[in-house]
Order: C-alpha cells, then structure tokens, then sequence
C-alpha cells in the first residue's frame, strides 16, 4: 500500500483483521471488499465463539509480516478514502494506533475514553478538540483501527483478558462503583502501559450497522427505536408510535 505523507510517498505492508462469527452482516462483507481491494490489502480471518481470543491469534499470525494491521469490526462500514486517511494521519503524527471515530451501539455516542477521563457517565468536550488531526485517548475501538505492528511485538502479554466487576459477576457498568473490564479495554491499558501511544482521528469517522425497529409514527412516518431500549422498558413501543398505549389512551377520549 502506498501512502503519500507531504511529498514523500511510503510503500507498506498493510493486511486486515478480523474476528467474526460463522454468520455475519453482508453488507459489511461487501464493503470491506470494495474498500480493501483497491488499496491491496489481504483480509485474515478467525471465527470462534471468543472474540478477543480469535482476534489474538489473527493479529499474532501477521504481526511479523507486516508494517501496519488494519482491525476491522463485522458490523463496521467504511471505504477506501477512510483507510487512507487514517494511513496519513498515522504516518505524519507518529502515533502507533489510531481509531476513527464511531457511534457505540444503542447508545449513539462516540467510541473512545479522552485521557484522564474518570468514571462512566457523559463527557463534554469543545468543539475545537475535534479540529486536530489527532487526540490522544485512553480507550477506542477495533471497529476501523490501525496498529503499527512493531508497537503491537513489544506490547506485553496478555493482549486480552476480561475481569469481573467487584462482586465476582459481568454485570452492567454502575457509576461510582468497581466496575468490569472487558478484554478490548484491558487490551488498550496493556497498550499504553507497554510504552504505545493511541489516537483518535476527530476528523475522521466510520457507520456501524445496527438492527433497529421502526415503527410508524402517528403521522405515519418512521420512528427508529433501539432493541435494548425496547427490551429495558418492558416491550414498549416509543410513546409517538401508531398504536402505542398513549396513542390508545388519546384516542379513547
């Protein structure tokens, strides 16, 4: 892969990762086609019902062959011109990871801790800290990412590794208590802890694919709803939606 920084040009040896189950999104399938295939980059795969341990032994098999490891989620959409963007950001700021950014799943915020960041709950940040080029953060993604595989050699092991809560279980996360962490989180502590730097790309973002439920709204126009929000209120369809108990309530007046 050829990447031009300035007016020096890089040439590259960039592959793809991925952890992904026996079935999966087709069209996530068929755009990482359309945008790897262009840019000579070879997609690895390993399939299990783990998918920290799958996604180990994929980066391992390639980290000795190649320059950069691009990380690509199943359920991640993308093109061409992203990757190549995060190439050249990567490349001209030196960082050894970078993320772009990307909305977490039934929540819609972004994916990434800023450094220093304490605690779970809402981060404000100012408009201007998504003008740079790149932001250093304490958390990201594997959705689009890109490790530089030298950074990835000296990192020490376990590369993955869950821990439960303080209570012994995986339960949900709560403010203000000893909380899990997942493997992808222990995987960036044990990143930065080995001397590796990681990024956001601010300027720079992907889709994630997700199952929605659309119901027609009282003025017969779609609303979306996420499945968790649909399953945490009990099965209730939003309050604007045609059928809903509000809407049978008004109409029986």
């Amino acid at each position: 892969m050829i990447v031009k920084v300035g007016t020096v040009e890089h040439d590259l040896r960039v592959e793809a990762a991925f952890s992904v189950p026996r079935l999966g999104f087709q069209d996530q399938m068929f755009c990482a086609f359309q945008a790897l295939m262009p840019l000579n980059i070879l997609p690895t795969k390993y399939t299990g019902a783990f998918w920290e341990q799958c996604l180990d032994r994929v980066l391992l098999s390639m980290m000795d062959r190649t320059d950069w490891i691009l990380v690509l989620d199943y359920d991640s959409i993308f093109d061409s011109e992203t990757v190549m963007r995060l190439m050249m950001v990567a490349m001209s700021t030196g960082y050894d990871a970078v993320a772009p950014l990307q909305s977490k799943r039934d929540e819609g915020s972004p994916m990434f801790t800023p450094v220093g960041a304490k605690g779970i709950g809402k981060i404000e940040l100012p408009t201007t800290w998504f003008e740079e080029l790149v932001q250093p953060v304490d958390s990201a993604h594997f959705g689009c990412t890109l490790l530089r595989s030298e950074a990835l050699r000296r990192m020490k092991t376990p590369w993955f590794i869950g821990k439960p809560a303080g209570d012994g279980h995986y339960g949900d996360a709560v403010a203000g208590k000893k909380t899990r962490v997942d493997p992808d989180i222990s995987f960036w502590r044990q990143w930065k802890a080995s001397g590796n730097t990681l990024g956001v790309a601010p300027q720079v973002s992907i889709g994630h694919a997700e199952l929605m439920i659309t119901w027609l709204g009282r003025d017969l126009r779609p609303i979306n709803q996420y499945p968790a929000t649909y399953w945490r209120d009990g099965g209730k369809r939003p309050a604007a939606a045609w059928g809903s108990i509000e809407h049978a309530q008004e109409c029986s007046k």
